[in-house]
């Protein structure tokens, strides 16, 4: 492929990731998250089936092992629906999980088609990563007119609207620009870009102050030197943009406007010109630094021992890294152990709030020991098969000590061991070793083999591409990443091509000694594959119309919503009877038929329909609630009322709401209660 077509593959590809993220965001608004997740399932579907139209190329069938445990994984999501205690939640989390098996899929059949496009899918990465964190940093350039998340954090967030996200994308894309930056066929140009994507990722994480970003590329990075031999090349450009990045980043973490909650507009605008001022000269400073750098390693010639006595120098550094750390931490008053055990009692303390700024970096505290001591205790409830899928938010509620709302456990494998039981977990560890065994191979990292091939810009791209998934995997270890498609489809591409490329040959002298696939003939439309395409499109649709029966429930109950307001009830009631008939899973379209039937005078039959929905989703408060504020307000039954309150209590003993409905229904029964009678005047 020329260089043109391949960097046109590229910022096509990179596009349509940003896309993803710029649409779905934080994949928790079921209309943005359906929308994205059809149009991912009917882009990947619709490369399946042009390339089984062209042929896919013989056995062995790489990836396909990997594939069938994410559809697995995928089939018990869907499955959990049936036994979930918010089962409307769990559709929404099958069909984003669907989604997200066409993607993987898709870039397995990729890697078999077009298994030399290592580099173009490097390079999308690049892009989609460089362009969602040069929009968040846009942002804080022009707050009035681009920021929309401003008045709610101080972290960067954009466009996500949580920081963790976007310190996430910014650490899946570390190693695919350091592959840009350090290959020996860049031009002066990439290379200078390669530099300044380098400081707009770097300054990204560090303004997000994500600390499981800023852990997980400092991870990768030590996997990039210790696994790939250019390190000369990658050491300047890595360290010179971080050493630009650094007086920035300390400049900003030190204002109020990017580090403390609740800045209005006009407090941003105040210091937006000096930043906007400082990430121009920090881009053009690293842009001129590459392009200088890359003149330098293209006009000098090191011989092999310097390079591999260099090399192995900048390893040992690497590795060493961590020892000096922790021989640092033990020369101090606590000790080693002292002071690991004090991290540890941080981390896990539920009361302890983390720093905000440049301390926030440095500091172990997180809220996120007491969600994954929840994720434990939903856990012994049902060990086998969990709650059912992106039931955590529910699930939490009798376990929680305060009033905050969780949606996630913030951790992949503590979210699917409440979420999915043990089955979940097994098919996660499974996917987990399936596709480490087959980037191992692909990689040829296999200890049995002798001779291993040449570290081509091919191999080094899928280097890349693996330590690209990985930062994912480790960061969705410690956050809820994964239920953000942005992240998560660009990261399974990544996975995928690795897993279905197959193993790197050990010959690269030429590309004409490479053997050549075996494909099915092309001399005509072969029937076979004619109906395989046919059947995978078929499937796409189906698929498709899955995913998005939840948001046309939706917008029909907004109809009914909508019929309320006016006064048409009799409306209403259709179109909350077609809600429910397009998503059976969602208490909101029974809701919306209640308040319909008492509109028309019907209250009897509308308690009775708050009464079902009671008892098909008994875990959920809202529910036992608003039964309640029927009974009261309605029926005028308060003593009914402290019954059905009770079991709310019992639910959700944290719940503000609660107190508030408690209060209103003592007050009813207060004014019930007979007046004293005065004692005689003797």
């Amino acid at each position: 492929m020329s260089r043109f077509r391949s960097a046109a593959a590229s910022a096509t590809l990179g596009g349509a990731l940003s896309a993803v993220a710029f649409g779905a965001q934080t994949g928790t608004d079921l209309g943005s998250s359906a929308t994205v997740s059809v149009l991912v399932a009917l882009g990947a579907g619709a490369m399946l089936a042009l390339f089984l139209l062209r042929g896919m190329p013989g056995p062995p069938v790489y990836g396909a092992t990997a594939v069938a445990l994410l559809g697995a994984f995928t089939v018990v999501t869907a499955l959990s629906a049936a036994w979930s205690i918010a089962p409307a939640d769990t559709a929404a989390e099958a069909g984003r999980t669907l989604a997200y098996l066409f993607a993987f899929a898709a870039a397995v059949a990729a890697a078999r088609q077009y298994p030399d496009c290592g580099k173009v899918v490097t390079g999308a990465l690049a892009v989609a990563g460089v362009t969602v964190c040069g929009w968040a940093l846009t942002t804080r350039i022009w707050p009035g007119a681009l920021g929309d998340d401003l008045l709610l954090t101080g972290r960067l967030g954009a466009p996500f609207g949580y920081w963790n996200a976007l310190g996430g994308m910014a650490a899946l894309a570390v190693p695919a620009v350091l592959w840009l930056g350090a290959r020996r066929e860049s031009s002066r140009a990439v290379a200078g870009l390669a530099y300044a994507a380098m400081g707009i990722l770097l300054l990204t994480i560090l303004l997000t102050q994500s600390r499981g970003a800023l852990a997980a590329v400092l991870l990768v990075l030590v996997g990039w030197f210790v696994l790939v031999p250019l390190r000369l090349r990658s050491a300047p450009a890595l360290l010179l943009p971080g050493v630009a990045v650094a007086p920035v980043a300390a400049w900003a973490l030190s204002r109020d406007q990017f580090t403390a909650p609740s800045q209005s507009v006009s407090a941003q605008d105040m210091v937006a010109s000096d930043f906007g001022l400082l990430v121009l000269a920090l881009c053009a400073g690293l842009l001129a630094a590459g392009v200088l750098a890359h003149h330098i390693a293209s006009r000098s010639t090191s011989s092999l021992r310097l390079r591999r006595r260099a090399g192995t120098v900048l390893v040992a550094a690497a590795c060493l890294v961590p020892l000096v750390a922790l021989a640092a931490v033990a020369t101090t008053d606590r000790g080693l152990g002292g002071t690991v055990s004090d991290r540890f009692q941080e981390l896990t303390d539920e009361t302890d709030a983390p720093p905000s700024g440049s301390g926030r970096l440095a500091s172990a505290s997180s809220s996120r020991g007491e969600y994954w001591r929840q994720a434990g205790k939903i856990f012994e409830e049902r060990r086998l098969l969990g709650r059912g899928a992106n039931t955590f938010g529910l699930a939490r509620l009798p376990y929680r000590t305060d009033g905050r709302a969780a949606a996630h456990a913030h951790g992949f494998f503590a979210q699917t061991l409440a979420d999915l039981g043990l089955v979940g977990v097994i098919l996660a560890l499974g996917l987990l070793g399936a596709w480490a065994a087959a980037a191992v191979r692909t990689l040829g990292l296999v200890p049995r083999r002798r001779q291993r091939p040449e570290w081509s810009d091919d191999r080094v791209a899928l280097a890349a591409l693996a330590l690209c998934a990985l930062a994912f995997g480790l960061h969705s270890a410690i956050d809820w990443t994964w239920s953000i498609p942005g992240t998560a489809v660009a990261a399974l591409v990544a996975a995928g091509f690795v897993a279905g490329r197959g193993p790197v040959p050990v010959a690269t002298a030429s590309a004409a000694a490479k053997p050549e696939p075996s494909r099915p003939s092309a001399d005509g439309l072969d029937r076979g594959r004619a109906l395989a395409a046919a059947v995978v499109l078929v499937t796409t649709l189906l698929c498709c119309w899955a995913i998005w029966q939840p948001q046309s429930a939706a917008r029909a109950n907004e109809r009914a919503l909508d019929s309320l307001v006016k006064g048409d009830f009799a409306r209403a009631e259709r179109e909350a009877v077609e809600a429910r008939d397009k998503d059976p899973y969602s208490p909101d379209p029974l809701f919306a038929l209640a308040s319909a039937l008492s509109g028309r005078g019907q209250r009897l039959a509308a308690y009775r329909v708050l009464e079902q929905v009671v008892r098909e989703h008994p875990r959920d408060p809202d529910t036992w609630l608003r039964l309640a504020e029927f009974e009261l307000r309605e029926l005028d039954l308060p003593q009914r009322a402290t019954e059905t309150v009770g079991g709310a209590f019992r639910i959700d003993p944290r719940s503000r709401r609660l107190a508030a409905v408690t209060l209103e229904v003592q007050a009813a029964l207060a004014s019930l209660a007979p007046a004293p009678v005065p004692a005689p005047v003797p």
